[in-house]
């Protein structure tokens, strides 16, 4: 589930950049292959733009819980600059490579369709609000 989540994940256009060993484009890529046997449940990915897109794509989830967690069997997100990391500075977090823009997601057993489908909502709803945001700019 986790592979194709991440796969989804890194060919929509209000995603900026996926974090999960499993994709071969992935820095830790070639290292997981030779001492894991899979590439486990957990990834993060970064959207793009900022506070607002985040709040959009998390607002309306149905099959992903928000909460702090490395999870079990169901689905979580995680905004860890607001939850996990909330009490480190900014720039601490900066050098963490913890951005406002980062979601964890801890990927559960349910059925994979249904986790895209709401992911890829989330992720509309995010590029909806950015391209509200440029036609207000405009």
């Amino acid at each position: 589930n986790a592979l194709e989540l991440a796969r989804t994940l890194a060919a929509h256009p209000a995603v900026e950049r996926v974090y999960f060993p499993g994709l071969e484009d992935d820095p830790g890529h070639a290292l997981a292959k030779r001492q894991q046997r899979s590439f486990g449940a957990m990834l993060s990915f970064e959207l793009r733009g900022g506070e607002a897109q985040v709040r959009a794509l998390l607002d309306g989830l149905r099959c992903f819980s928000l909460a702090e967690s490395l999870g079990g069997v169901e689905s979580l997100i995680a905004h860890p600059a607001t939850m996990t990391h909330a009490s480190m500075t900014a720039e601490a977090r900066a050098v963490a490579g913890i951005s406002d823009r980062l979601l964890r997601v801890s990927v559960g057993i349910e059925d994979v369709v249904d986790l895209k489908a709401d992911l890829l909502a989330g992720l509309d709803r995010a590029a909806a609000v950015a391209d509200s945001q440029l036609r207000k700019a405009a």
